[in-house]
């Protein structure tokens, strides 16, 4: 709204009184919804998120003894494994047997490492 344009993390601010959606910055978005504290966690949440996903590429896997890359990390077991024409993504809390097999099958081992984070972030909420 007061057209700057060094923003990085973009606030979707919608009101019934305003026909378009507003992207602000955070400052601007603790204005509008005289929040002075949601907007700035959010915004930090975002910024790990982006930062574990950046550091999440440059993850060192192992290999099993069957030959799948796997990552044990925060208390789960994270394995690439081929299945039908690419490779999928299993994820078990350890020490229990819990365990949950990915549906989704990706075209190369590199993409189902990517994916694991995904799977890693549903694993804590549901395993």
């Amino acid at each position: 709204m007061c057209e700057s344009v060094d923003i990085r993390y973009v606030h979707y601010m919608e009101h019934p009184a305003y026909p378009d959606t507003l992207a602000v910055g955070c400052v601007c978005a603790e204005h509008m919804e005289e929040d002075y504290v949601g907007p700035k966690e959010r915004e930090s949440a975002m910024r790990r998120a982006a930062r574990r996903r950046k550091g999440w590429a440059a993850r060192e896997w192992r290999v099993s003894r069957l030959g799948n890359p796997y990552l044990n990390t925060e208390g789960f077991n994270l394995t690439v494994f081929p299945k039908d024409d690419g490779y999928a993504v299993a994820v078990s809390r350890r020490g229990t047997d819990r365990r949950q097999v990915g549906k989704k099958c990706y075209a190369s081992q590199h993409a189902a490492k990517a994916a694991a984070l995904g799977a890693l972030i549903w694993a804590k909420a549901h395993l």
